[in-house]
C-alpha cells in the first residue's frame, strides 16, 4: 500500500497484541484486511492470526469484498443479520456489539453508503426490548473531519442521518468505532462516542488545511486497547509497536 510493505508490520502488531499482560476478550479489525481482495490474501491473513487466543471480529472495507470477508475470514461466535453483508452482532457479558458493512460500490469508492435495509437492522437493535448497552463497529467516518481532503472522499454518504439515529438512542449507545482515516482521532457529538484506530503501517495526514491527500510512516504502527467498567464507562488507550 502506498509503497509500504504490510505484512511484517501487521504481524509485529500481532504479536504485541499477544505479548499483553493482560488477555483481551476478542479483536476487531475495523476493515481493509486486504488492499486488493482474493481468496489468497484472505487465507493468509487467516493463517497469521491463528495463533491468536482469542475471538478475532472482522468489519469490511472500501478495500474488501463483502461476500469474501463473510466467506473466507474465521470470526468468533455471532449471528448474521443479513445475508448479503457483513451485518452481525454477538455479546460478551451484558454487552452486546453490531458490526455495520459500508461496503458500496466501485464507482463511490473511498466513500461509504448504508442502504434502507441495513438501516432497518440497526433501527431494530436500537429499538429491541434488549437494555444492554451496544457498541458500534463501522469502516467508515460517520461526521466531518476538519479535513478538507477527508470530508471530501472519505465519509459515508449517509452519516448524518446515522448519526441521528444513534444520537436518539445515546443513552444507549457506547461507542462508534471505525477506520479508514489511518488515525487515532476521538469526538462526542449528541452524547455519542465516535473513535477511530490509527494504521498498523502508514498514517494519513489529517490535519485542518489539508485539501488533498498525504501519507505518513513514521515507522510505528497502531491498535487501541478498549476498556468497558462494569458502570459503563469506557476507556480507549493508543499503543503503538515500532515496526
Amino acid at each position: 500500500m502506498q509503497g509500504v510493505a504490510t505484512f511484517q508490520p501487521f504481524e509485529k502488531v500481532l504479536k504485541a497484541i499477544s505479548s499483553l499482560p493482560f488477555r483481551p476478550d476478542f479483536i476487531v479489525h475495523t476493515g481493509d484486511i486486504a488492499a486488493d481482495p482474493d481468496e489468497r490474501s484472505y487465507d493468509l491473513f487467516n493463517t497469521m492470526a491463528k495463533d491468536i487466543s482469542m475471538p478475532i471480529y472482522y468489519v469490511a472495507g472500501n478495500h474488501d469484498e463483502s461476500a469474501m470477508v463473510r466467506n473466507f475470514l474465521t470470526m468468533g461466535p455471532k449471528e448474521d443479520l443479513m445475508s448479503d453483508k457483513v451485518v452481525y452482532r454477538f455479546e460478551m457479558g451484558n454487552q452486546r456489539f453490531l458490526a455495520l458493512d459500508g461496503r458500496g460500490p466501485r464507482e463511490i469508492d473511498p466513500h461509504g453508503t448504508i442502504s434502507d435495509e441495513q438501516f432497518a437492522v440497526i433501527e431494530h437493535e436500537l429499538t429491541t426490548q434488549n437494555s444492554q448497552p451496544i457498541t458500534i463497529f463501522i469502516h467508515f467516518p460517520l461526521l466531518p473531519m476538519d479535513c478538507p481532503w477527508i470530508d471530501r472522499d472519505m465519509l459515508l454518504f449517509e452519516g448524518e442521518r446515522l448519526h441521528k439515529l444513534f444520537a436518539a438512542h445515546a443513552e444507549k449507545v457506547h461507542g462508534v468505532f471505525f477506520g479508514h482515516v489511518h488515525r487515532g482521532t476521538q469526538v462526542v457529538k449528541d452524547g455519542v462516542r465516535y473513535c477511530s484506530v490509527a494504521s498498523t503501517c502508514l498514517q494519513f495526514g489529517l490535519l485542518p488545511d489539508q485539501k488533498q491527500p498525504s501519507f505518513e510512516d513514521h515507522g510505528r504502527g497502531y491498535f487501541n486497547v478498549v476498556s468497558i467498567e462494569n458502570d459503563g464507562k469506557m476507556v480507549v488507550k493508543e499503543q503503538s509497536v515500532k515496526l
